[in-house]
C-alpha cells in the first residue's frame, strides 16, 4: 500500500485544507451538475410551481430524451 497524500476529491466531495482542520464542500459537485444541465446560468425563482397545482404523469409531452433525464437523475 502506497501513501498518495492528502485527500482533495473523492465521491463527489471536494476537501480543502486550513491549518490543522479540513473543509468538506459539494460544491463542485453542484456547479458540474448545473453544466451538464446547462443551468448554470439560470436565474432562481422563489417558488417554479404554482401553489396547488395538481401534477400528474399524463399530462405533457414526454421526454424527447428519456436516457438524458434518466442521466441525470442518477447523477443526483
Amino acid at each position: 500500500m502506497k501513501d498518495l497524500g492528502k485527500l482533495h476529491y473523492f465521491l463527489s466531495i471536494e476537501v480543502t485544507y486550513a491549518g490543522d482542520s479540513m473543509h468538506l464542500t459539494q460544491s463542485k459537485y453542484a456547479i458540474d451538475l448545473l453544466q451538464r444541465t446547462k443551468f448554470l446560468d439560470a436565474k432562481p425563482i422563489s417558488i417554479p410551481v404554482s401553489s396547488g397545482q395538481k401534477l400528474s404523469a399524463y399530462v405533457g409531452e414526454p421526454h424527447t430524451k428519456p436516457e438524458t433525464y434518466r442521466s441525470i437523475v442518477g447523477a443526483l
